[in-house]
């Protein structure tokens, strides 16, 4: 009777941790598209190696003759959301830069002429994500160094 009595309520603690928001759950995931796909894609809540990707506070160096495409991301919405997207483009072939803008929920990634817009999107949707091209050339080339500008006036306003 006692063990019973302390089954119970163990079972019935770790049902309401695995169905609620704790550790990220219904707060922190790309898709609503179940368990089954998450784990299938990696729990892209989990903190990404951020030292893989040049999005991580490093300037991105991109010349005249590289590709820039940018994407719509809109269920990026944490900094784990932000650090997996950029992990997942930076380990696609000649990917030279990635990053994320989380208040704009737009990806932008830079690499050699023959990176290839389809591919990129469909990793970031693999990696669980939902993600629409926006657009390629020197308009996203502006908003990516747009962006990096920010990044570089908020690390030296850190600094300061």
């Amino acid at each position: 009777m006692k063990r019973t009595a302390f089954i119970v309520p163990v079972a019935i603690a770790a049902l309401s941790f695995s169905t609620s928001a704790w550790a990220g759950g219904d707060m922190c995931h790309g898709k609503s598209e179940g368990a089954a796909k998450e784990a299938s894609a990696g729990a892209h809540c989990s903190p990404g190696t951020k030292g893989a990707s040049m999005a991580s506070g490093e300037a991105c160096k991109i010349g005249a003759d590289n590709a820039v495409f940018s994407f719509a991301v809109p269920t990026a919405h944490c900094g784990s959301c932000v650090d997996k997207i950029q992990t997942t483009a930076m380990a696609q072939k000649g990917v030279l830069c990635a990053k994320v803008n989380l208040d704009t929920k737009m990806a932008y990634v830079a690499g050699d002429k023959k990176l290839n817009q389809r591919q990129l999107a469909k990793a970031i949707k693999e990696a669980g994500f939902t993600c629409t091209f926006k657009d390629k050339g020197p308009k996203a080339r502006a908003e990516l160094m747009k962006m990096m500008a920010a990044d570089n006036e908020k690390a030296a306003a850190k600094k300061s």
